[in-house]
């Protein structure tokens, strides 16, 4: 499994430290814990325990994450959907970060490569569910990730003044643009970042959808339009997003209202570097053509980022 970038030194004793104390307070022993991915998120494998960490950033994220947590659960076990589960062990909040525990779902190497037909054939079971969650889910809010990042004090990325001012109005104005489609699919429970890189493969090797973070009800065309993002912007091609509406039975392209969400799904791509831009090279690259992109309408793809397989 290909490693992170960790070019920041400070902000990975960061982790380590956050991490070191969450795993103390729960008993968990954090030894040889691994950093598996770092963007939005940072997840570490915890070896001797044999389960993910996942650190959310963030002060008040804690009641969402338990809420997930919880539903993502009865997914698995009331429904038998192929959802990464949860330890049975609490999440600790912290001031900046909320750390969840998650079962480990170890990948082959080299990392599979999921097809848009094996998420559609998730998606359109998930979005098929007719029995209400558990938990009360909060209604799905148009960028709040990048949202919640912009307004981060902690982050020092690498925006002048005016460009942050500029991305806070955009944010807004397509939030607004969003909240008032006129939606085609119901609403319903939606996974919030529904991409193919969210496909973990199981222990039978089917897939497994993880990275719950964003469960959200609300218009299901959400879990939708990252397949075709990835098929303009990361040079995925029309097969892919093809395939995809062969297999989960609607062509997005179609609607009015598509070209709104491929926006929006252009601004969500921000969040991830944002975080990171300030200490990595590498997301301080990717922060910088995305937003010069973004700001000047310009379509030409975007280089992929690759951190290796997920585990939760």
């Amino acid at each position: 499994m290909p490693h992170p970038d960790l070019t920041a030194a400070p902000a990975a004793v960061d982790l380590d430290t956050t991490l070191r104390d969450a795993c103390a307070l729960r008993g968990v022993p954090a030894d040889g814990a691994r950093l598996l991915h770092h963007s939005s998120n940072a997840v570490f494998h915890l070896p001797a325990a044999d389960i993910v960490a996942r650190l959310t950033p963030g002060d008040n994220v804690g009641d969402r994450l338990r809420a997930t947590q919880s539903i993502t659960r009865w997914l698995a076990d009331e429904h038998h959907f192929p959802a990464t589960r949860p330890a049975d062990i609490e999440p600790v909040e912290t001031k900046t970060a909320t750390v969840t525990f998650w079962q480990y779902y170890p990948q082959p190497n080299p990392a599979p490569d999921p097809r848009s037909a094996d998420l559609a054939r998730l998606l359109r079971r998930l979005h098929h569910l007719n029995q209400a969650p558990p938990t009360t889910l909060e209604a799905w809010v148009p960028l709040e990730s990048l949202d919640t990042a912009l307004h981060d004090t902690p982050i020092k990325a690498p925006l002048s003044s005016e460009e942050r001012r500029w991305l806070l109005d955009e944010v807004n104005r397509v939030r607004d643009d969003c909240l008032n489609l006129d939606y085609h699919l119901d609403r319903g429970l939606i996974h919030g970042d529904a991409w193919a890189g969210n496909l973990l493969r199981g222990h039978d090797d089917g897939y497994l959808l993880g990275d719950w973070d964003w469960l959200a009800w609300g218009p299901r065309e959400i879990d939708l339009i990252p397949t075709w993002h990835a098929a303009t912007r990361y040079g995925r091609g029309a097969s892919w997003s093809a395939a995809f509406a062969a297999e989960y039975g609607y062509d997005l392209s179609s609607w009015h209202g598509f070209a709104s969400l491929l926006h929006m799904r252009d601004l969500v791509q921000l969040t991830g570097p944002l975080r990171r831009a300030a200490t990595s090279n590498r997301h301080h690259h990717m922060l910088r053509q995305r937003f010069d992109a973004i700001r000047a309408g310009d379509p030409t793809p975007w280089t992929a980022f690759q951190p290796g397989a997920s585990t939760t």
